[in-house]
């Protein structure tokens, strides 16, 4: 089963039921993940920060809260969190910053040109912003305002940015089910839309080698 969907500014993306050995015995995607609480539909819209990605979550009157250490849910269908992971790295340690940014923003063009299909960031400059004040959030505040929405097969449907700085900062992560189709962000994606080889082949040494 798959589909194809254009979303603005990435053309047409698609959709299909991706395989990946992080289920558990329980039926709940992650493993050693922890039930904590049941929200409703009002409650998750607070939770989802994103306009755009709240309209595409099946609307159901219960939600289930989990949460778990942020590399259960890293996964070879999501290059982008080792790529956002690298531009956190480099901004907390103020290390090789100037590269990481070439970097972080080689990979968001390459994913969607610059533009969101909520429409809150359209060029690079928005992007560096909006990620700088988000590390900095989450450092002072934790990032226990949002949850981690992510389809039955584990894979995160939003907040890529904000696993790849739980990632590196250790902290505890929530997120809820949904039964939506996955997509497959693996490296060969972004190389495909004009990734630089050479910034992947530097990502797969420092970056996944360590985290995994």
């Amino acid at each position: 089963m798959s589909n194809k969907i254009e979303i603005k500014g990435m053309g047409k993306i698609k959709f299909e039921k991706l395989k990946d050995k992080n289920k558990n015995s329980k039926g709940i995607p992650i493993k050693n993940s922890k039930y904590l609480t049941t929200i409703n539909y009002k409650q998750l819209y607070k939770l989802i920060d994103n306009n755009y990605i709240f309209s595409l979550l099946p609307k159901r009157s219960k939600i289930r809260i989990y949460e778990t250490i942020p590399v259960n849910l890293v996964s070879q269908y999501r290059y982008d969190v080792f790529i956002k992971y690298y531009y956190v790295q480099a901004y907390i340690t103020n290390s090789n910053f100037k590269f990481a940014k070439k970097v972080y923003l080689d990979h968001i063009k390459s994913f969607n040109n610059f533009i969101e299909p909520d429409g809150r960031k359209n060029n690079p400059n928005d992007f560096i912003k909006n990620f700088n004040n988000l590390i900095d959030s989450v450092k002072n505040e934790g990032i226990y305002k949002t949850i981690i929405p992510i389809t039955k097969n584990g894979e995160i449907i939003d907040g890529a940015h904000r696993l790849s700085i739980a990632l590196y900062l250790n902290l505890k992560i929530q997120f809820a089910i949904f039964d939506l189709l996955d997509v497959n962000y693996g490296k060969d994606f972004f190389i495909n839309r004009g990734f630089n080889q050479e910034y992947a082949r530097i990502i797969d040494k420092e970056i996944i080698k360590r985290v995994l």
